[in-house]
This record gives structure tokens, sequence and C-alpha cells, in this order.
């Protein structure tokens, strides 16, 4: 059973409702929403909310049964629209950009590339890597290159060089052209 937060003296009040109507109130929204985490996170905010806002509570039992029950229904309500209209953007987006089979896994082969490029990019030593990222993500140019690692622009072509005869080694010679898309 979930801990019921301690604010102040108002959650005093509260705690015994929480624990007296806790487990009707998730049942209760259970019906409307036909999950039970999710009963159980609407019941929550309920009160979470009635601990933020003092004098939300009628006076009497009857009362506060009834008015407990009401907004524990109207947040089912209020979280059902919620998900509809998360639903229906979803469904709108399918609609929009279907993915055929072949997209799928081309999808799926240029991120497992992408993803070898990073991880052998990664592997390099650190110069090479710093001069390989600094030309190809970031698109400096040799010159700035050396400025900005305070090294000289023939140091910037080796290790260029020897970063990309590296990666034509462990990748091979048809890896290299995704240097253009590991940003």
């Amino acid at each position: 059973m979930v801990k019921f937060p301690r604010h102040d003296e108002l959650s005093a009040a509260i705690e015994p409702l929480f624990h007296q109507y806790y487990p009707r109130l998730c049942e209760f929204a259970f019906r409307y929403l036909n999950d039970e985490a999710l009963a159980e996170d609407v019941v929550q905010d309920v009160f979470v909310l009635l601990c933020e806002r003092s004098g939300l509570l009628p006076e009497s039992d009857t009362a506060r049964k009834n008015y407990l029950y009401a907004v524990v229904r109207n947040a089912c309500f209020n979280r059902l629209r919620h998900l509809k209209v998360v639903h229906r953007h979803q469904d709108e987006q399918l609609r929009e950009q279907p993915f055929s089979p072949a997209e799928v896994l081309e999808t799926i082969i240029s991120t497992e590339m992408l993803s070898a490029m990073h991880a052998a990019v990664a592997s390099l030593p650190e110069g090479c890597a710093a001069v390989l990222r600094k030309s190809y993500v970031e698109g400096l140019s040799n010159t700035e290159i050396a400025e900005s690692l305070k090294i000289s622009i023939h140091t910037v072509k080796s290790q260029k060089q020897r970063a990309l005869s590296l990666l034509r080694e462990r990748l091979g010679p048809g890896f290299v052209f995704l240097l253009f898309f590991i940003r």
C-alpha cells in the first residue's frame, strides 16, 4: 500500500480518510479506467490535491464520502479525455507516417551502423577522436581545429589521417562515409 505523504496538520486530518477510502476509491476508479496502476495514480492525485488545497472537504461524513467519489469520477473522466487526445495524436502520427517493413529495416540498419561508428570513434586515441569530432561533428576547418586545440595544423592533419586509418581498420572502408552523419 502507498504511504500517504505527511505535509502538515491538514494531512493529519486527511490521512484517516485516505486509509478509509483509498481501496474503495481505487476500485471505483478502476471501473472507469480498466487499469489498476492508472486508477491508483488518479486516487493518489486526488488526495495530494486535497492536501495542497485546504478547505475542500465538506464537514459531514456523508458529504465528504460523496465528494471524494465525485472528485475521483471527474479525475477519471479527465484522465480518459487526456488519453483519448494522446491516442488520437498517436493515430494521426501513424497515418501520416506509415512505416513499411523496408523502412523499418532501413532504420534499424542505419541505427546499428551509427552506433558502431560512435563506438569506433569513442575507442580512438583521445587526440584522434577530438580532431575527428571537431572536424566532422562541429564542422571546423583544420585551421580552426588547430587554434581551438592549441596544436599545429600539421598535427591536426596527421591526427585526422590516423583516425580515418584506424576507423577503416575497425569498420571497413565503406563505413568512413558515415562520418558525415555522426552528429
